[in-house]
């Protein structure tokens, strides 16, 4: 017994002077490769996942091959966001455009350890009647169908990030940034092939509650805020449990800047986190998570 404790104390003296020299090594590594070495690193790794990182912006983004597109989307596919840490506002917006029924939905929100913002764009093979559009599996758009959208998220501090891209989910993530989905402001512009579809969608948007006032139409492209949802909720959270999600993710992100510091930016971050630790590396790309209905959904 008394062979063995001491026998312990030196092995974890050990233990921990080994785990030292090797997050040294690490950070020197991280530090020594370019900038431009580095971004494209993290985009690749980031690719199976269905992201890539853009430098610019500091955020990760959705690709437009990302494997995501093959599930469409369902409202179902939200009744899960509580149980993988996630909490958002949302703003479905439906109508009909030649002879089938579009839905371009809006979050914005807390995925974890990041902020983020999302625009879907899905369709129907037909028109949907309103009371059937609940259980609706919509397809995403063909990419000869997807729209130009921009995206600039707004919260108490200014913009935290500004995308554009012709998309059909176009969605941006900010790691290691806590905010409560009421603070952030979203700031959405589409443009549609034609006067026609952005009619439709103006629309829909009135239906919802926006005032002609809170839309900025030119031609065929539309300018609005996303604030607050004007639509009535499809997935009803229960308040103490958003706010304890909420506060795990405040957690966690203080947890992954200590861990990543004395770094600043996302990519020397999650490199590190690459080099150091693999698994939690992995775990962290899963960012925006889905949990397929397994019943009634085919």
């Amino acid at each position: 017994m008394y062979i063995i404790i001491p026998g312990l104390i030196v092995l974890l003296v050990l233990f921990f002077l080994l785990l030292r020299r090797r997050r040294t090594y690490i950070r020197r590594k991280v530090y020594e490769m370019p900038y431009f070495e580095k971004c494209s690193l993290l985009s690749e790794l980031a690719r199976p996942f269905g992201f890539s990182y853009l430098f610019v912006q500091d955020v990760f983004a959705a690709r437009t091959d990302a494997w995501q597109r093959k599930l469409g989307y369902g409202d179902f596919y939200d009744l899960a966001a509580l149980s993988l840490n996630m909490v958002f506002d949302c703003e479905p917006v439906y109508f009909n455009y030649h002879g089938k029924t579009w839905l371009i939905k809006f979050w914005k929100g807390q995925y974890g350890i990041y902020t983020g913002a999302e625009a879907g764009i899905y369709c129907a093979d037909s028109v949907v009647p309103p009371a059937l559009r609940p259980q609706t599996i919509f397809h995403a758009v063909p990419q000869e169908e997807m729209l130009p959208i921009k995206l600039r998220l707004i919260d108490s501090d200014g913009t935290l990030f500004s995308i554009y891209k012709p998309h059909w989910w176009l969605a941006g993530f900010m790691t290691g940034v806590s905010n409560q989905p009421e603070d952030l402001n979203l700031e959405i512009t589409i443009t549609f092939p034609d006067e026609d579809m952005c009619h439709a969608f103006t629309a829909a948007l009135d239906r919802l509650g926006y005032k002609n006032s809170e839309l900025l139409v030119y031609s065929s492209t539309v300018q609005f805020y996303f604030t607050e949802p004007k639509s009535i909720p499809s997935v009803p959270w229960d308040s103490w449990v958003q706010s304890y999600v909420l506060w795990k993710s405040r957690i966690f992100c203080r947890l992954y800047l200590w861990i990543t510091s004395p770094f600043d930016m996302t990519v020397d971050r999650m490199l590190y986190l690459y080099y150091f630790m693999p698994p939690i590396f992995r775990k962290m790309l899963r960012i925006r998570k889905f949990r397929r209905k397994r019943w009634g959904c085919s």
